[in-house]
């Protein structure tokens, strides 16, 4: 039942119980469930990316530190590694609580890949954990530069517009016919769009879109 995700892991529980624990929400057992792998996971995800940052940075203040630190593991970070595990697929839930929109379940999602985290620690070791962090986390640790803004996309755009005295971006959000979100922004005469599992996705990815046209035309 767990070898999909397991491989998807990179890790194999001697304990699949731990596994299984990791994946029963607080809606479907309010004996039995995962908030304490999710603290303890919680607490290793930050302590393996300032080990990394503090080491790969060794030159960089504390203040870009925690802000590089912030931006890699924020909420739509951990949800998006959860997508891409497909935790849903395995995750306890009570009946009501499945039925929520897959925007609502976005926490839930989050938790689960924490306590998923803590549940490795437990099963293996700091060595271990460390090495599976890095590895889900490669794409976006290799990818990492000093010169970032660390800002969310929506946010840099929204502050870039109102220092050239230019309107806001209008996000328009369509649901796509094969799940998920579409959105669109109009900018300079140009249409910019892109998909994402959720709403707030779909923006993100479309900002990003704008910020680069807007870089390269003023290159």
């Amino acid at each position: 039942m767990y070898q999909e995700l397991q491989s998807k892991l990179g890790y194999s529980f001697k304990n699949i119980e731990l596994l299984k624990l990791a994946l029963i929400h607080k809606s479907y057992s309010n004996t039995s469930n995962n908030e304490r792998l999710e603290f303890l996971g919680d607490s290793i995800l930050n302590t393996v990316i300032s080990q990394y940052l503090f080491l790969k940075f060794s030159n960089e203040k504390e203040g870009l530190l925690t802000r590089m630190r912030a931006y890699l593991v924020k909420a739509e970070t951990l949800t998006m590694k959860a997508e891409e595990l497909s935790l849903i697929d395995h995750i306890q839930l009570s009946k009501g609580t499945a039925n929520l929109s897959r925007e609502r379940k976005n926490s839930i999602l989050e938790d689960s890949f924490e306590a998923t985290i803590g549940a490795i620690f437990l099963d293996s070791s700091w060595d271990q954990v460390n090495l599976i962090v890095l590895s889900l986390f490669n794409n976006e640790l290799s990818s990492l530069s000093a010169d970032m803004s660390f800002k969310d996309p929506k946010t840099e755009l929204q502050e870039l517009l109102q220092s050239m005295k230019l309107d806001l971006p209008n996000y328009v959000i369509e649901e796509s016919l094969g799940g998920g979100f579409n959105c669109n922004v109009s900018y300079d005469n140009n249409n910019f769009s892109s998909s994402g599992i959720t709403k707030r996705s779909a923006q993100t990815a479309t900002a990003m879109k704008v910020l680069e046209y807007i870089r390269a035309s003023n290159d």
